[in-house]
């Protein structure tokens, strides 16, 4: 029983990882940071924290209404 709990726990975290979307200002080129299966947040948040330390901006729902 135990085992079943963590897996059905393991797959209802992996969908709660969406893509995210990064974006150049000063090019306005897009990147999308895809979300794995496996571990949705370990290869995201390393994409998205090379490309922030790299002066791109995330691009979220506020961001695309300001425009």
């Amino acid at each position: 029983m135990r085992i079943l709990m963590l897996l059905v726990v393991a797959c209802w975290l992996a969908g709660c990882a969406k893509d995210v979307v990064m974006v150049n200002p000063v090019t306005g080129e897009r990147r999308t940071c895809r979300a794995s299966s496996l571990d949705p947040w370990s290869q995201q948040k390393a994409c998205v924290g090379d490309h922030t330390a790299h002066g791109w901006r995330r691009l979220d729902a506020e961001s695309r209404q300001a425009r």
